[in-house]
């Protein structure tokens, strides 16, 4: 399953240019289609759970793809994506 993250940091902003960034790449890239969508309108200063990183690791399984516009969609630091790659 490929599953496309998507969060914007204010209700002013919308998830839609993530959405047909990351669908042009799956398709011109990577020959894939996006299975479900999850969108998050968040400032990254909330916790893991407040942003669905939580939910989002918990449908995860083996072999299943985790597409992102940008890193800094997954955390507010560099130490922070990684953590939350490693889980």
């Amino acid at each position: 399953m490929t599953i496309g993250y998507l969060r914007v940091s204010t209700d002013k902003q919308t998830v839609e240019n993530q959405k047909s960034e990351i669908r042009a790449y799956c398709n011109d890239k990577l020959k894939i289609t996006v299975d479900d969508w999850i969108e998050v309108v968040m400032s990254s200063r909330k916790d893991l759970r407040d942003r669905k990183i939580d939910e989002l690791l918990s449908v995860l399984s083996k072999n299943d793809k985790v597409i992102v516009s940008e890193l800094s969609r997954l955390g507010r630091s560099t130490q922070e994506v990684l953590q939350t790659i490693e889980r």
